[in-house]
Formats: C-alpha cells, sequence, structure tokens
C-alpha cells in the first residue's frame, strides 16, 4: 500500500473545532454553516436573547399505545426547552 504525499498543498483549519479542510472557500463554508462548536454558540445567544412568546407543547407515543402525551414545552422561535 503506498501513501500519496501532497506537496506544496495548503491546509486550512477551523479555529473552533480543529477540523482541517483543503480549500480556503470549503473552510469559510464550514464555519459559516456546519461548524458545531460556532452554531451552538449561535444557538444559544438566540436562545438568549429570545422573548419565548411562542411556546408549544412537544407530545409523543406512549409506547405500545396509539395515544400520545405531553413532552415537554418549548419556544418555537429559538427550539428552548421550556
Amino acid at each position: 500500500r503506498h501513501v500519496k504525499v501532497l506537496e506544496n498543498q495548503t491546509l486550512y483549519q477551523c479555529e473552533h473545532c480543529g477540523k482541517r479542510l483543503l480549500s480556503k472557500k470549503g473552510a469559510e463554508l464550514h464555519e459559516k454553516q456546519y461548524c458545531r462548536v460556532v452554531l451552538d454558540i449561535k444557538q444559544a445567544e438566540l436562545q438568549k436573547s429570545c422573548k419565548h412568546k411562542c411556546i408549544t407543547t412537544h407530545y409523543s407515543y406512549i409506547p405500545g399505545e396509539a395515544v400520545m402525551q405531553p413532552d415537554y414545552d418549548y419556544c418555537t422561535d429559538c427550539g428552548l426547552k421550556i
């Protein structure tokens, strides 16, 4: 088994999660849309600034039954479980 070594290849690394990416565009896309650390920070900021006016109850089926029961309340704007 041979290993191919890329020479003169620039690698980009995410400052937040450490993932290595081959292109600058891919690194920017990763940071804006896919980096779990950045997304969690944005979600926390959204939840902190939200007024929680749209509260909805989440329902799930009772195991073995065809009936649903309420599980928890959450804000539909920011997703915070209440």
